[in-house]
């Protein structure tokens, strides 16, 4: 019988540690950039780096939650 919901991707600790990387290198790349601005265009800057440090504590709270799984 064949599957109607397909399992969810399996993403691994090595992939997320490059996507923890990438993330910290496009944050800094987000706050240099506007730290050089002003007014909106800082602003967007800054909504930017936000939403990447968002998205790092995601990937890194998986990281944690691997090893945690990992560790018992």
């Amino acid at each position: 019988m064949k599957k109607i919901v397909p399992d969810p991707p399996h993403i691994s600790e090595e992939a997320l540690l490059r996507i923890s990387d990438l993330l910290r290198c496009a944050a800094a790349t987000a706050y240099e950039s506007g730290d050089q601005r002003q007014g909106a265009k800082r602003d967007l800057a800054f909504a930017v780096l936000y939403l990447i440090d968002m998205a790092k504590a995601l990937a890194d709270d998986l990281l944690t939650q691997i090893d945690a799984h990992r560790s018992s």
